[in-house]
């Protein structure tokens, strides 16, 4: 589903959008003046991570298709990465296991946003 919006800029004024269904909002910038090359469509996060026995469960990865209508002509994948330890060599497989997931959604993110090169152009 999409709706129009309005976003109040510095630099052009209220700026009209097509906010794309899988956007999940504009908090930070409703109601707030923002420039226009700073509005960004942000899809919802996709995590990753290992449960270790050391640190319980252990962030690696959050990823989100991005898309700043007005400086990129496509949606690109925005992507943190981050993992350090020193960790039991019990632990290594499960770290092994969550770089795997890692990889896995990635590809799914990814290719999500592949997909949606279509829907804008």
């Amino acid at each position: 589903m999409t709706r129009t919006i309005i976003i109040d800029t510095v630099d052009h004024g209220p700026v009209e959008l097509v906010e794309p269904g899988w956007c999940v909002g504009h908090g930070t910038e409703l109601g707030n003046l923002v420039f226009r090359s700073e509005i960004t469509h942000n899809s919802v996060r996709v995590k990753a991570g290992a449960t270790t026995e050391m640190y319980g469960w252990l962030p690696m990865m959050h990823a989100r298709i991005s898309w700043a209508p007005f400086v990129e002509q496509v949606p690109v994948v925005s992507v943190v990465l981050d993992v350090e330890g020193d960790f039991p060599a019990e632990d290594v497989p499960h770290v092994m296991q969550g770089l795997a997931d890692v990889i896995r959604r990635l590809d799914m993110v990814a290719t999500e946003a592949i997909r949606l090169r279509g829907e804008i152009r």
